[in-house]
């Protein structure tokens, strides 16, 4: 009988990709040979949980990866969970819990950071020696140049100073001499940063934008999801060679240097505590216009959220307007699959200044459109009690949709905060019968977790 060793690892790979961890470390202990073909599956997913009560072993496989750098090698998908450390709004006046390393592994990391020859290193190894996550979590990342996949929940993400540094050394920093990899594989990324407290601009100026931007210079990505904080000064990009000046917000910015974009998820949020030249309580048409413009050519499906919330004890949500023209998404050529909150295709109500028809509003080649209830807790909010007109809005774009929108698929309506329910019958039959006399696919909807109108929803 032939013996497994003799096996071409060819035929043994799909075996070893379908065991579990536990599996793999078996076979690791069993013949060096095996050995040598497990641990590259056996490192190619990693995946951790950092709580109160849980460490990862991060230190362990710092360590492993030291000694052995080839393991670092094998290492792919990095997904690291854990959200527990703020479940209040203060809690961000609270350092994240220290993770415990002995001497003599810290003398080994401690080498390895002097290795990247990044003109930070002290500073990196003195945070490193507090036991602080951000100085494991760079040390790791920087050990890795074939990650190809990478997930930060909140409690990683929630200090990423020196993650940041790194990440602009290796993707921004182009003639500094250091040792880090380009990152050329990773096109998924994806670090939740947690939500913005009460009073946090009272309490620190400290913010994430310089430690995110770095990752729209990564040469192979596909897909980013974060929260890119507002710069406390000017918005300053970190490469050698910034994208060309140009008069928008925030957004745009971002969008000026991703001009391939097909898909954005993009939140507008609003709370008078972080209010400044950026988070007003105005809902600019014309400036979501102009950062929109970037990425016409290119982005086919765009959902857009939006939200306020009230500071301290506030009884009512803060006031909101709008400002300029109900028509950005008009010039989106590509976009085929739009979700948006009513108020910003029809305002707050239907005598809203400069609100134009559907037929004006949307692109020519959309192919289905969501409308959702977002901001309808706002005391400026009137469609409650305009759902006749709502109604007739809606109906008259979908009997000549042929005209405005050839390609257009489908409709639908959905709940975020009200139930179908609580929305007027004879708008839902309505639109309903309009879908049966256009032929137009129309939902009405409500996402799992909305609430009975008129209870106070976070956002």
């Amino acid at each position: 009988m032939a013996s497994i060793l003799s096996i071409p690892p060819e035929i043994l790979h799909p075996v070893l990709a379908s065991l579990s961890p536990s599996d793999l470390h078996a076979v690791c202990l069993t013949h060096r040979y095996l050995r040598s073909l497990a641990e590259s599956f056996l490192c190619s997913h990693i995946q951790w949980t950092w709580t109160n009560s849980q460490n990862p072993p991060i230190t362990r496989f710092l360590r492993s990866i030291v000694q052995r750098p080839e393991l670092a090698s094998y290492v792919r998908v990095v997904i690291l969970n854990g959200n527990t450390f703020e479940r209040e709004w203060r809690d961000y006046q609270h350092e994240s819990p220290r993770l415990p390393v002995t001497e003599c592994a810290l003398n080994e990391l401690v080498e390895r950071i002097e290795k990247t020859q990044v003109p930070y290193a002290e500073q990196w190894i003195q945070v490193l020696c507090v036991e602080t996550m951000d100085a494991f979590l760079a040390l790791l990342l920087s050990q890795l140049p074939n990650l190809a996949c990478l997930y930060l929940a909140k409690n990683f993400a929630r200090e990423s100073r020196l993650v940041g540094m790194m990440l602009r050394s290796a993707l921004c920093d182009r003639f500094q001499d250091h040792h880090l990899p380009s990152f050329t594989r990773l096109k998924d990324v994806t670090a939740v940063y947690p939500g913005l407290g009460l009073e946090i601009r009272e309490y620190t100026d400290i913010r994430n934008t310089a430690d995110v931007l770095p990752l729209f210079y990564l040469p192979s990505v596909e897909r980013i999801r974060t929260l890119v904080d507002n710069p406390s000064t000017a918005f300053l990009w970190p490469g050698e060679c910034p994208p060309n000046p140009i008069k928008t917000g925030p957004l745009g910015q971002v969008l000026s240097v991703t001009r391939g974009l097909q898909k954005l998820r993009w939140d507008w949020y609003y709370r008078p505590d972080l209010q400044d030249q950026s988070v007003t309580d105005i809902i600019d048409l014309d400036q979501i216009a102009a950062d929109l413009s970037h990425i016409r050519e290119t982005l086919t499906d765009l959902t857009i959220t939006a939200g306020s919330d009230v500071s301290q004890a506030d009884p009512e949500k803060p006031e909101l307007t709008f400002r300029g023209s109900f028509t950005p998404f008009r010039g989106l050529d590509e976009l085929k699959r739009l979700e948006v909150p009513m108020a910003f295709l029809l305002g707050f109500a239907p005598w809203e200044p400069n609100v134009v028809s559907l037929e004006e509003a949307l692109p020519k080649n959309i192919e289905w459109l969501t409308i959702t209830d977002d901001l309808c807790l706002q005391q400026e909010w009137e469609w409650s009690y305009e759902s006749e007109y709502l109604s007739r809005v809606v109906g008259s774009w979908l009997q000549d949709w042929k005209e405005s929108t050839p390609h257009f698929r489908g409709f639908c309506l959905l709940g975020k905060v009200f139930r179908v329910r609580d929305w007027d019958p004879a708008m839902i039959q309505g639109f309903r019968d309009i879908g049966a006399q256009t032929g137009i696919q129309v939902e009405i909807i409500e996402d799992e977790s909305a609430k009975v109108a008129g209870l106070m929803v976070q956002f």
